[in-house]
């Protein structure tokens, strides 16, 4: 097996666990990186930033620090991104075909 250093995505971050999940589209053209801040970053083919958007908890009484993103997945077409968290939640974005 040949590996090959594509690019760098993010900076490097101090401290540990400051990348919680990591998901690529299953047609390749999309990369989703949930960060400590509680936000998620998408990536395009090239590995360009192309959209950053927060996350939210269950309820806006709770706060921002009363969950975790734990997972990350795209839909079978790369359409759709469902992100889980800690407080018992799946939310489900619709990031359409192209950018």
């Amino acid at each position: 097996m040949k590996l090959k250093y594509l690019g760098t995505l993010l900076d490097s971050l101090d401290g540990v666990a400051k990348i919680r999940a990591i998901a690529v589209a299953p047609n390749n053209r999309k990369v989703a990186i949930a960060t400590a801040d509680l936000n998620i970053v998408l990536f395009d083919d090239k590995l360009q930033k192309k959209d950053k958007f927060a996350t939210k908890p269950v309820d806006s009484k709770f706060g921002k620090k009363s969950y975790i993103v734990t997972s990350l997945v795209f839909s079978p077409d790369s359409t759709k991104l469902a992100i889980g968290q800690t407080d018992n939640i799946v939310f489900v974005y619709r990031l359409g075909e192209s950018w």
